[in-house]
């Protein structure tokens, strides 16, 4: 019967980590788990994930843009004039 005092704790501990350390009583513990999972997630976000945000919607902006288009079509208009 005590496997079963550990499902639930794992279970909320996959959904929110560190929360299921605080269920079995372990709060300091939990709690810098928590702290600690928040910090990583915002370096990632920073790091990884904003970058390739950025990357993206300056791929989009490239293809979608159409005063760039105008201005080489402007400047290739004087060229052959």
């Amino acid at each position: 019967m005590e496997k079963h005092s550990h499902i639930i704790p794992a279970l909320i501990s996959a959904v929110i980590p560190g929360l299921g350390q605080i269920v079995k009583g372990q709060v300091v513990k939990g709690l810098l788990i928590i702290i600690l999972g928040v910090t990583i997630s915002f370096l990632l976000f920073w790091t990884i994930i904003f970058p390739i945000l950025f990357w993206a919607w300056n791929v989009y902006d490239a293809y979608t843009s159409d005063s760039e288009k105008r201005f080489v079509n402007d400047t290739s208009k004087r060229a052959n004039a």
